[in-house]
């Protein structure tokens, strides 16, 4: 059985009071759950981000192996209503019988579900498999999507590389504990805060029927015999050359996208900002401040939001 916790539905935002309070926010936005079916069938859940009523002005979607809570602390430090989607087959979304998970398939899902979700245009933020996906949500429905943001990822991220990813969580083993979660991603050097890869874990696991530990994602459960698929990355440069909207990459400055792979992305969307921090892969979980001033930054500048209204003083300069 495992050590640690994994969070029910009733808990699953039990921990964002802290969170908040450790990202100097003092008036949080709330979170809830939210689960839709689209007309093709597919079931898709998202967090919401603010009160009901407020209209969400930033979609976020994860990358692969993970889920829409990887974004819980860029979210509460942008401050700004939002949804973030658990992609087709990740997290509390539904599987596909196809198992085939490439952006080009899933988009129409994840864009009934945003019409389901009532979101209105604005900006898109994909890390990874979610940036590919973005990228086509955008060019399939421009009208709702006023800036792209980019977290870790380009077009020509080595193809190889991708599927070797997508087998590897096919072929992950069950778990023993959170701890066992945990020392795995250490050893893969997806990151080395523990605290963080813990909170990771607790999400992106739950109890399987022998009481051991498996991933919320469809990877590891499919039958035996069969593989999944996650698109061509390469088939999102025409989308992303096609744009007419103002474009952000953040990339980690030892994740994906190499120095190499910036000055190519540079030279193709030339337009676009980028915006290089200290992290590895998963930017939104270890620099999440930094790109939530990073997304600010960008949409500020380019008129997507609002600046953040100050407090007022009074004449004595008291606030």
């Amino acid at each position: 059985m495992p050590t640690d916790p994994v969070p029910d539905a009733d808990d699953e935002f039990a921990d964002l009071a802290d969170l908040a309070r450790a990202s100097g926010v003092t008036e949080p936005l709330r979170a809830s759950r939210q689960v839709v079916r689209t007309t093709a069938g597919q079931e898709i859940a998202a967090i919401r981000w603010g009160d009901e009523g407020l209209e969400a002005r930033i979609t976020y979607l994860h990358g692969l192996g993970i889920d829409a809570h990887s974004f819980d602390q860029t979210a509460l430090a942008v401050g700004e209503p939002a949804v973030a989607v658990d992609l087709p087959g990740h997290g509390r979304s539904g599987w596909r019988d196809d198992a085939d998970y490439g952006a080009t398939v899933t988009a129409p899902d994840v864009l009934a579900a945003l019409d389901a979700l009532a979101v209105p245009p604005g900006i898109v933020v994909g890390h990874s498999l979610g940036a590919i996906l973005a990228a086509r949500l955008a060019t399939l429905a421009p009208e709702r999507v006023t800036g792209l943001v980019l977290v870790d990822m380009s077009p020509d991220f080595a193809q190889r590389a991708v599927d070797r990813i997508a087998r590897a969580l096919e072929a992950e083993e069950p778990f023993t504990s959170l701890d066992q979660v945990v020392d795995r991603a250490v050893e893969a050097r997806v990151g080395d805060d523990r605290a963080v890869l813990l909170r990771e874990a607790r999400h992106t696991t739950r109890l399987g029927a022998d009481g051991r530990l498996v991933r919320r994602h469809h990877f590891p459960h499919l039958p035996a015999g069969r593989t999944s698929s996650v698109g061509r990355f390469a088939d999102a440069w025409p989308d992303l050359e096609a744009l007419d909207v103002p474009v952000l990459l953040v990339r980690g400055d030892r994740g994906y996208v190499s120095p190499k792979l910036h000055a190519q992305f540079a030279e193709r969307l030339p337009a676009a900002t980028i915006v290089t921090v200290s992290a590895r892969h998963a930017v939104q979980n270890q620099a999440p401040l930094e790109l939530a001033a990073a997304i600010r930054a960008w949409a500020e500048g380019n008129g997507l939001l609002h600046p953040i209204e100050e407090p007022s003083t009074d004449h004595t300069g008291r606030r």
